[in-house]
């Protein structure tokens, strides 16, 4: 019997339909990357407005006292009373920290702006705002505009003036545009990318401080509020560290001690659990400058 060739009308249909078929499925990937990208490539101009060329020095001038800019400049929302310090003639001591962010410029741009993180050796690089209103900034850029990036976020209950025992900041996993938003948060699930990249930098309007990571951990929504705030005692802050200790990836040798003050780094992580899945990466405070 003669058997049918692969380029008879039946078989070249077959084809097509499958060629149709996966370019349906792939086009919505295509676009969804593409919007992703484009949402993603506004922080890299905002990088070039929003930063100088050198990282601000703990032995720079004031400027105007950074943590009352929410007064000064009029903005709505200054709800986070700066604290007074005792005034001094001794010159600050010399602390190499600082994302290199122009704080002023940042809030002129959005009254929501509270600071901006940098992890070196990482495409972390972005301001955050602080509010309520999360779902907004899940799908909106820095500047407003529509976009699957987002913004990276911290929650009011976060108060950056005090500043919280634990501070907690949002941002998208976003697992198709390449390393953007928090993605790179996910290389620290290898304890080797952690060796030579332990530093977080963030530069608030009330403070600058340099972080080290302790602890890497996944958790399911609801089962750890990872964004905790403030602690009613020592031992209950302490409690917070142990979970984060006993539940961590591996061992930083890091320590972390009753006055200490923490940063919280969370992002989705649907390799472990599902949509429920999240990652979060906690680093402790080493050293400090207030920006008064």
């Amino acid at each position: 019997m003669k058997q049918k060739h692969a380029d008879s009308p039946s078989a070249f249909l077959a084809a097509a339909m499958a060629v149709t078929g996966a370019a349906m499925l792939l086009c919505p990937l295509i676009g969804q990357n593409a919007e992703m990208n484009r949402s993603a490539a506004e922080y890299d101009d905002l990088r070039v407005q929003l930063k100088s060329e050198e990282p601000a020095q703990a032995t720079d001038a004031p400027a105007q006292g950074k943590s009352v800019l929410r007064v000064l400049l009029g903005f709505p929302g200054a709800t986070q009373v700066p604290l007074e310090l005792p005034k001094t003639d001794e010159s600050p001591p010399e602390i190499d920290i600082g994302t290199g962010a122009d704080l002023a410029a940042c809030l002129a741009q959005n009254d929501d702006f509270i600071a901006w993180i940098r992890i070196p050796g990482t495409n972390v690089d972005y301001p955050v705002v602080w509010t309520d209103d999360a779902d907004h900034y899940l799908h909106h850029t820095f500047t407003g505009k529509q976009g699957a990036a987002g913004t990276l976020f911290s929650l009011m209950k976060t108060d950056y003036s005090i500043p919280s025992r634990n501070i907690a900041i949002y941002g998208h996993h976003l697992k198709s545009s390449g390393e953007k938003m928090f993605t790179s948060l996910m290389r620290y699930k290898d304890a080797d990318f952690y060796a030579g990249h332990e530093t977080v930098l963030l530069d608030t309007l009330y403070e600058s401080g340099s972080y080290r990571i302790f602890a890497v951990l996944n958790f399911h929504s609801g089962e750890w509020d990872a964004s905790q705030a403030d602690f009613e005692s020592d031992a209950a802050f302490l409690e917070f560290i142990r979970y984060a200790r006993r539940n961590a990836l591996y061992d930083t040798g890091v320590t972390v001690g009753a006055e200490d003050s923490i940063l919280t780094l969370i992002t989705c992580d649907r390799s472990y659990g599902g949509k429920a899945g999240r990652l979060a990466v906690v680093a402790v405070l080493e050293k400090s400058r207030r920006n008064l």
